[in-house]
């Protein structure tokens, strides 16, 4: 049991807080590992009791980690993978085609939280019988024994396909729908979000029966991973009590707004009643700011790949000025599979489907936030635990402190808003009082905005200092 006590994994990616649990380590046979929630609604893996150490192959649980020192990074999974088809963008990654677009036949872009292309792509792969089952995210109702709003199923119709439509900013794990695969034997399209992809990557690469049954993996843009206490926020913001929650969708689409401009429904207790309740637009609530990372994994925060860099075809949000006014939604696909490629063409030709060539600077440009957190970003926080002397993920992106102190202070302070909001939600919880999160929040979020007040009159100043030079009077002002 000693060796047991100090897996690597666990004295590195779980204890210095990168693990997402997405559940690929304890999905392995004899896995010593277990996924479960954690106090702030986060799943992580973690030690199972009395587990019997003499069959365990404890560098596997690294090499099929997303976040571990071991394991493969992005570029050198999807080069095996799609260098030989596809051209390549080093933010992006490989790439064949690149569209935006949405789904014109039935209720695919209705029911979706954008254009409706991901469960359109899932549903042809059944129909055209290319896979046998879809493993998704659907919702389920909560009981006294679990309070689970969403898990990963595992689907075989149409129907079933379209019922896991929408974005899900819930925490989920694969451990289980992966253990099925290894059992029932049938070809299998998995979707998720880019670090769960790589997991799914990282396993088929180690085990000849995934590798077999997996035939296609549809990638989600992601921004970050919340925690089950984002959904909370949201209800009881709402006036229904934390603990009483049962349904929510995040993306409601909101008829006379813009895409961008989505409420977010949620159904539960209040006064002892059930009832359902639609926010204002998410501009006009609290929380939905996702620059500032409420309820964020911290290790969303080490990640680089933004586009599902290992997937076979992405899917994301077209955040861009000539598709963002249409309230329906519209996607961005980037697609690296020439069987999906061809799957896009005849939805194209059928007119089941809109699309329109984009270029990768437009892919790109629809997540500029995005990239400036997960990449310039990503080099400053690197940097500090690197000076702390700190174990951290080796990434692609280099460790650096090459931008303004602003700017620094601002990342800074995004990582302290994600982390004291676990906490002060949790104190929340305590108090049974709501503002007392808002009241503890609050004050950062202001420091937090004050760095791009004082970044824009810092360049103000600049260029007036600038203009001041020309003019040869600038050495009578104080400096």
């Amino acid at each position: 049991m000693s060796s047991i006590k100090s897996v690597t994994l666990l004295n590195t990616v779980v204890e210095n807080g990168y693990c997402v649990g997405c559940g690929a380590c304890a999905s392995l046979k004899n896995s010593p590992l277990e996924i479960k929630l954690n106090n702030y609604g986060m799943y992580q893996a973690s030690l199972k009791p009395l587990v019997d150490s003499s069959n365990i192959n404890f560098s596997l649980l690294e090499e099929v980690c997303p976040f571990s020192a071991s394991s493969l990074n992005e570029d050198q999974i999807s080069e095996k993978l799609y260098a030989q088809e596809c051209n390549y963008n080093p933010k992006i990654g490989y790439y064949l085609k690149t569209f935006a677009g949405y789904v014109k036949e039935g209720e695919f872009r209705n029911k979706g939280s954008s254009g409706g292309v991901a469960t359109w792509i899932l549903s042809r792969l059944l129909e055209k019988k290319l896979v046998d089952y879809v493993i998704h995210i659907q919702s389920q109702s909560p009981s006294q024994n679990d309070s689970i709003l969403f898990k990963y199923s595992i689907s075989s119709t149409k129907e079933e396909a379209i019922s896991g439509a929408k974005t899900r900013y819930y925490p989920v794990e694969m451990s289980e729908v992966l253990k099925i695969i290894q059992k029932q034997s049938g070809r299998y399209a998995i979707i998720g979000v880019p670090c769960f992809i790589k997991a799914v990557r990282l396993l088929m690469n180690q085990d000849e029966i995934l590798r077999e049954r997996i035939r296609f993996c549809i990638g989600l843009v992601c921004g970050h991973l919340k925690s089950t206490q984002f959904a909370e926020m949201f209800a009881w913001q709402l006036g229904i009590e934390p603990g009483t929650l049962e349904k929510i969708d995040f993306r409601k689409k909101l008829p006379e707004t813009s895409a961008s401009s989505y409420g977010v429904e949620v159904t539960g207790k209040e006064n002892n009643q059930l009832t359902t309740k639609v926010t204002p637009p998410v501009n006009q609530i609290f929380g939905t700011n996702w620059g500032l990372g409420l309820f964020k994994y911290k290790a969303c925060d080490y990640c680089d790949d933004i586009t599902a860099e290992t997937a076979d075809l992405t899917v994301g949000d077209a955040w861009l000025p000539q598709y963002v006014q249409d309230y329906k939604g519209t996607n961005i696909v980037v697609v690296r599979n020439i069987v999906l490629a061809e799957i896009l063409e005849e939805g194209v030709k059928s007119k089941s489907l809109y699309l329109e060539k984009i270029s990768p600077q437009d892919v790109i440009e629809s997540q500029n936030a995005n990239y400036r957190h997960r990449r310039t970003g990503l080099a400053y926080r690197l940097y500090v635990a690197q000076k702390k002397g700190e174990w951290y993920p080796i990434k692609r992106v280099k460790p650096s402190k090459l931008m303004t102190a602003s700017i620094r202070r601002r990342f800074l302070l995004r990582m302290e808003i994600a982390e004291k909001s676990h906490i002060f939600f949790q104190e929340a919880l305590q108090h049974e009082d709501y503002s007392f999160f808002l009241e503890k929040m609050l004050p950062l979020i202001q420091f937090y905005e004050n760095t791009y007040n004082t970044s824009l009159l810092l360049r103000a100043f600049k260029k007036l200092k600038n203009f001041l030079k020309k003019l040869n009077i600038f050495r009578y002002m104080s400096t």
